[in-house]
């Protein structure tokens, strides 16, 4: 089951959120950073032994290899972080998205015959690079946050791939994930009133709460428990729904 977690515009969380969704999985997960403006957990990542990544090793290598066998084994292009999830590791540099070209489509293909993985994909508009992966998906996350223009956004996003995939025999199921102040969790019912009232049937998953310092230290720039925070404990409920509900059902 390939997941992958998009945005429409800016930089709304999605390796965060990706992050968080898959060391709370509760099967055996890969993250894949396929993100085609390039890598963060090689810059603020370590090995389980605490060393430094290699950036040889993940996307770009895999890619080879797909070129050469489609059914390549993953597992040989991972890396064990700190923490012990397992990573396919992004670009280092973001010319190689264009390196990699219609082979997008192809990790895409490869990644969902492994198991499950959770992708961040970066941001999707006609064109992206890893726009491939993201339509070839079991299931497409968009994440947003609260607010007039982001909710504008997400909405001509999703008309796009809508109106763009209608030809296809097998729809895109996509969903939506709210970031925002746990407080205004209410705000994830309201974005879906106004999905249902613009006439699209994509659901909004659930709400992963707003929480900097939490995301600080997940993103190893800050030493502090993660078990108790607002962000972990919000996740987990969203994970828990993800991983039992994705392969059930159509979100179109």
């Amino acid at each position: 089951m390939l997941v992958s977690l998009a945005s429409a515009k800016g930089a709304p969380g999605v390796t965060t959120s990706a992050h968080l969704l898959a060391a709370l999985w509760p099967r055996p997960v890969i993250m894949a950073e396929l993100d085609p403006a390039g890598s963060d957990l090689l810059y603020r990542s370590r090995t389980a032994q605490g060393l430094p990544l290699d950036a040889d090793r993940g996307v770009v290598s895999l890619a080879a290899a797909v070129r050469r066998e489609p059914k390549a084994p993953v597992a040989e292009h991972l890396t064990t972080i700190d923490g012990g999830l397992e990573v396919l590791l992004g670009l280092s540099r973001p010319d190689q998205a264009a390196a990699i070209g219609a082979g997008w489509a192809a990790l895409a293909a490869c990644l969902r015959s492994h198991g499950d993985v959770v992708a961040d994909v970066g941001r999707i508009a006609p064109g992206a690079p890893s726009l491939g992966v993201a339509l070839a998906s079991d299931l497409t996350i968009l994440v947003t946050r609260p607010g007039v223009e982001n909710y504008g956004h997400l909405r001509e996003r999703l008309s796009w791939i809508i109106n763009d995939t209608a030809h296809r025999s097998e729809q895109v199921r996509l969903g939506v994930i709210l970031i925002a102040p746990w407080k205004s969790r209410h705000e994830g019912a309201d974005l879906s009133r106004l999905l249902q009232a613009s006439g699209f049937n994509v659901p909004v998953l659930g709400v992963l709460a707003h929480d900097p310092a939490a995301a600080d230290a997940l993103a190893g720039r800050r030493p502090r428990p993660l078990g108790r925070t607002m962000l972990v404990r919000s996740g987990r409920t969203l994970t828990a729904n993800l991983a039992g509900g994705a392969r059930s059902g159509g979100s179109r």
